[in-house]
C-alpha cells in the first residue's frame, strides 16, 4: 500500500492512493480552527485541479457523533467491535456504517459486506451505536464512516493475517485530531 504524507505544523495531508481518498488531520484542533477548508485534487496536468470542494469543519468538545476508537485492528476469520456515539438530537436519524473503498453503506441489521464478511449494527437508542464487522478479510482493511444524519466520524480498519504476531492490541487508544476523509473520482 503506498502512502504519500505531507505535514506542516499541526496539519497533515495523507494521500490513500489504493483507498481513492486521502485524509487531512488537524493535531490539537482548537475552537478557533472551525470554519470554511477548500480542498484541489490533481490527477495528471500538475496546473489544472480536476476536482475541488469545500467543507465547513466545527471543532467541539461535545462533538455530534465520535467513535471510542478511531483505529482498529483485528486477524482473518476473526472480527471486531466500534461504539460509535451519538447526540440526543441525532436520536431519530438513520445510522450507516459505510466503506470508502466502494461506498457501500450498511444500516441498521446484518448486510453481507464481501464473500465472508458481514457486518451488524446495533442501536441501543441510547445514543449508542455498535458496528461489529466478523469474518474479517485483509480486504477489509481501509477507512470506514459511521453516520447519524447528515455528520460523521471516521475510524481506520487494519486487517493482519492469522496467526501472524501484531502491534494491535484491537482497540488503539484514541488520539486527539480532527479527521476529515475525501474520496477521490
Amino acid at each position: 500500500m503506498m502512502i504519500y504524507t505531507n505535514t506542516t505544523g499541526s496539519t497533515s495531508v495523507i494521500d490513500h492512493p489504493t483507498q481513492n481518498m486521502f485524509t487531512v488531520e488537524l493535531n490539537n484542533p482548537q475552537d478557533s480552527d472551525s470554519g470554511y477548508y477548500w480542498f484541489a485534487v490533481e490527477m495528471g496536468d500538475q496546473s489544472v485541479l480536476d476536482n475541488r470542494d469545500f467543507l465547513y469543519l466545527t471543532v467541539s468538545a461535545d462533538p455530534a457523533v465520535s467513535a471510542i476508537n478511531s483505529s482498529v485492528c483485528g486477524q482473518e476469520g476473526g472480527s471486531v467491535s466500534v461504539q460509535c456515539l451519538y447526540s440526543a438530537g441525532y436520536k431519530n436519524k438513520q445510522k450507516q456504517w459505510c466503506r470508502f473503498k466502494d461506498w457501500s453503506c450498511y444500516t441498521v441489521g446484518r448486510t453481507n459486506t464481501s464473500q465472508n464478511s458481514a457486518v451488524q449494527i446495533s442501536d441501543d437508542e441510547k445514543e449508542s451505536v455498535s458496528v461489529e464487522m466478523t469474518g474479517l478479510q485483509k480486504s477489509d482493511t481501509g477507512w470506514y464512516w459511521f453516520s447519524a444524519g447528515d455528520v460523521a466520524v471516521t475510524v481506520h480498519l487494519t486487517v493482519t493475517e492469522r496467526p501472524a504476531e501484531t502491534a494491535c492490541s484491537g482497540t488503539e487508544k484514541p488520539i486527539e485530531l480532527v479527521q476529515f476523509c475525501v474520496a477521490q473520482t
